[in-house]
């Protein structure tokens, strides 16, 4: 006993209540039980409920009051006569602990919850941004929506909706790559402003003209802190930014963690953080009219008979219902569950039945997809999705499937076909034929009748709208050396001067017949495949080439000109005039020293010949006439090009000297 005390005096101080809630009482003495009331507290403090390092430390605090009133029982011969209240606190600690940790899971978006109980208390679900800038822009707008996605409800009295933005301002949330921060009223307001007008677009973060230019953090200091980061992942920015100080690389107070955190982050090397979820309860849905509310879910199950094998392969059968008229607008069997699959699916039902207002959809990967939501909120559509694990909301596919279990899956099981085409058209003649045309218990009406009540109409989009937004969007590098982009194992041909570069491919894998090219946020062109031995493509005409307005090779003409008159303005009256001593081989020889090489026979002829008629050449203007040539022509030309050099000086020269003025 004496040990047991002092284990539950080391686990918490709380054990000293109860060595003395559950002291016997002394023959007409005291009971000490009744200070439970004063000892054990009615209500947990506000600081302990929110999700904080205190709140932590009290849950831990409970559970070791929990395991010390265990010990403690145990080691007593009987338990106290009334420990009720100690054990309904204990008890109420454990059973909260327990439902956070059931509530704690990855991958829910509070605000995207129609259960009607208020704004979410934390934003999580949202996963870590890949690379790509554009997907990160997309996960802030997710993000920013997942706030005030609540808000977009019309029924609001007047004032409610500045009440509910003045109330999720005074929240915390924690953004897709950021710690926990609350945002003003002003700017939900603007969030709320701008999601009326352009709807989940109008979210997305401004891009900046300077964006990805290093001007913060000098290059090697950001390589210092990924070559950090990257030795031991778990480090913190704030611990990266002592580093780098007390490695005097950086100055105290010279780095941001907000900036490093950015340019970790485009690197590559942010760390992951953990999301959890909130609470929610359940109610029962009613709508006025179709289309109001449809619900989507995938369902699989063993139809394809695969004769090589014996056996049945799994298909995943893609549907939405419609709520008020239980009517099923597409549904059809896939190979696999894909964001391809899905779209092609909602592309399907848009253009039979029109378009829903809300899509109330699981946290599947598929309809968790960017893409997805953006395609949506694009036809004006409202995604809504579920918690996880948790089917009570879309009772009304679920009930569904279980009628495609019973009534058509034994029936195709039985002819066991090999093609999905021929399980299609089975399956759509059993909908259209059967369960559109059946009294459905719930609304005591055919679903094809109650959906075609006499005031209703359906809005049906452009069909050339809902095929560009429905393409699966993907990025692909444009091969170096064919300048063609592969989708789906076929090559489409793109445009040359994209070669090697990366592009944004938007494509239909059901309809491969052309391929939208993007690049930078702009439409380039639309690809089609390439053909087996099709010849290249001709190239564009040339535009037709006009004099320039400014002739620069002849400006520089002139000034080089300019250059060398001015040049020889600096020799003397005396440098001109042929000088005796230079004669004939003296002439020769400085010929072939300017040459580099020794005189041909022809090449001798034509100077002599040259120094004949033209001559006799002074030694200064030979040089000034071989050093321009060499200069403009260069070496290795035929003799004639320098005579011609040669005479053109010397006969300036010599038209210089009869007047008396320098060479021009």
């Amino acid at each position: 006993m004496i040990t047991t005390v002092a284990m539950l005096h080391r686990l918490h101080p709380q054990s000293a209540k109860i060595g003395t809630l559950s002291q016997p009482p002394t023959p007409g003495g005291a009971d000490p039980r009744g200070a439970v009331p004063a000892l054990l507290p009615r209500a947990v403090p506000a600081a302990a409920r929110a999700r904080s390092p205190e709140r932590a430390r009290r849950v831990f605090q409970a559970a070791q009051v929990l395991a010390a009133l265990t010990h403690l029982h145990r080691a007593q011969p009987e338990p106290p006569p009334d420990p009720s209240a100690l054990r309904w606190f204990l008890v109420g600690e454990f059973l909260r602990v327990r439902r956070l940790a059931r509530l704690t899971r990855p991958g829910f978006s509070p605000a995207l919850d129609i259960s009607g109980r208020g704004p979410p208390r934390y934003t999580g679900g949202m996963r870590r941004a890949a690379d790509d800038p554009e997907t990160r822009r997309r996960q802030v707008a997710l993000f920013r929506h997942a706030i005030i996605g609540e808000l977009d409800i019309e029924a609001l009295p007047r004032g409610e909706r500045s009440a509910r933005i003045a109330e999720l301002a005074t929240r915390a949330y924690r953004p897709p790559e950021g710690r926990e921060r609350r945002f003003t009223a002003r700017t939900l307001w603007t969030w709320w402003s701008a999601y009326r007008k352009a709807g989940l677009e109008g979210l997305l973060p401004t891009v900046r003209q300077d964006r990805g230019q290093l001007k913060a953090v000098p290059p090697a200091i950001l390589a210092a802190a990924i070559a950090l980061r990257r030795e031991l992942p778990s480090r913190s920015t704030a611990t990266l930014i002592h580093i780098l100080e007390t490695q005097t690389r950086v100055v105290r107070g010279q780095l941001r963690r907000a900036t490093l955190d950015r340019h970790l982050a485009r690197a590559g090397v942010a760390r992951r953080r953990l999301k959890t979820l909130g609470d929610k309860r359940y109610i029962r849905l009613l709508f006025e009219r179709p289309n109001q509310f449809w619900v989507g879910d995938y369902h699989e199950a063993p139809l394809l008979w695969d004769p090589a094998r014996e056996r049945y392969r799994t298909l995943h059968l893609c549907a939405v219902i419609d709520h008020y008229s239980k009517l099923v607008p597409h549904a059809e069997w896939y190979g696999t569950e894909q964001l391809a699959t899905l779209e092609d699916c909602l592309k399907q039902a848009i253009l039979t039945r029109g378009l829903p207002d809300t899509l109330y959809v699981d946290n599947g990967p598929a309809y968790r997809a960017d893409q997805f939501a953006f395609a949506c909120a694009h036809l004006g559509i409202r995604l809504r999705h579920s918690t996880p694990y948790t089917s009570e909301g879309r009772g009304a596919i679920e009930r569904w499937n279980r009628t495609v279990a019973e009534q058509f899956e034994p029936e195709i099981r039985a002819l066991r076909l090999p093609d999905r085409r021929e399980i299609q058209l089975r399956f759509e003649a059993w909908l259209e034929q059967r369960y559109h045309l059946t009294v459905h218990e719930a609304t005591g009406q055919a679903p094809l009748d109650r959906f075609a009540p006499p005031d209703f109409t359906p809005r049906y989009p452009d069909p050339v709208v809902v095929a560009e937004t429905f393409r699966v969007r993907g990025r692909r590098k444009v091969h170096p050396k064919t300048s063609t982009v592969e989708v789906e194992g076929v090559a489409f041909v793109v445009e040359t001067h994209l070669r090697g570069r990366w592009v944004h491919v938007h494509y239909d894998p059901h309809d491969l017949s052309d391929v939208l090219i993007y690049r930078d946020g702009a439409r380039l062109q639309r690809a089609l495949p390439q053909r087996p031995n099709e010849p290249p493509q001709p190239r564009p005409e040339r535009p037709t080439v006009t004099p320039p307005a400014f002739d620069y090779l002849g400006a520089l003409r002139a000034e080089y000109d300019r250059r060398i008159v001015a040049e020889a303005r600096g020799l003397s009256f005396a440098d001109w005039t042929p000088h005796p001593a230079f004669t004939l081989p003296a002439f020769l020889a400085l010929v072939a020293e300017y040459l580099g090489k020794a005189l041909a026979p022809y090449e001798r002829d034509a100077l002599e010949a040259a120094s004949h008629t033209v001559g006799p050449f002074a030694e200064a203007t030979t040089r000034l006439a071989f050093e321009h040539a060499l200069r403009v022509r260069g070496r290795g030309l035929h003799v004639s090009v320098y005579t011609h050099y040669l005479k053109v000086f010397h006969l300036s020269a010599q038209h210089a000297l009869d007047r008396k003025d320098p060479p021009r």
